[in-house]
């Protein structure tokens, strides 16, 4: 088990997908994607931009893995949709058409800028247990803040004991398993920025 921590630049309800019955990680952070294994903590912590650095968007129990593919097969609710605004935030974007080739899915929050980055990833993670706080992101005790990144990247912890003392603290912390707060940035803003930020490149640095 290990932990893999970033810092979520645009926190618009898309990467990580908190809606619904799991939270997913469909889309950015490629190598995280690719490596992942079940059973991880994945943690997102706030940007300095959104006043929220330090404080815990939200943290994963990683319980399945599948193929972008098999994503796409699997959750049609996660697809994106002009229906609503939870809709449009759908985060299962790509699939391959009868050629084989990858498409996207038009008005999707990411497109073809994104799309070699996002297909590197290989995988969606899905988490049925999982604390999602968005704009209610809570500060993380500085006894855990070395679990954090500080960063570009991503940074990877292995202490097993740490690890398990942080879950012990969010759950005891948390009101409730699931989505608790609304993304910060749930506005069409946001889905703008979500389209066309240049995310950082997804190196381990820690």
């Amino acid at each position: 088990m290990k932990c893999s921590a970033y810092i979520v630049s645009v926190d618009s309800g898309f990467s990580p997908n908190p809606f619904g019955r799991s939270c997913t990680l469909a889309c950015c952070k490629p190598t995280i994607r690719r490596n992942a294994e079940v059973g991880d903590i994945i943690v997102g912590s706030g940007s300095c931009g959104s006043g929220l650095s330090g404080r815990l968007i939200y943290a994963m129990r990683v319980g399945r893995i599948l193929s972008l593919q098999d994503y796409w097969d699997s959750y049609p609710s996660k697809r994106p949709s002009a229906k609503t605004p939870i809709t449009q935030r759908g985060d299962a974007v790509w699939h391959k058409d009868s050629s084989g080739t990858w498409r996207g899915v038009r008005g999707a929050l990411h497109d073809h800028r994104q799309r070699d980055r996002d297909l590197r990833g290989e995988n969606a993670l899905i988490a049925s247990e999982f604390y999602y706080f968005g704009s209610d992101a809570i500060q993380v005790p500085s006894e855990y803040s070395a679990i954090l990144a500080t960063t570009q990247g991503h940074k990877n912890t292995h202490d097993a004991k740490l690890i398990g003392r942080f879950w012990s603290w969010l759950t005891r912390s948390a009101r409730k398993r699931g989505r608790i707060g609304s993304p910060f940035e749930f506005t069409p803003t946001g889905c703008h920025t979500q389209r066309t930020a240049e995310e950082d490149e997804d190196i381990t640095c820690g």
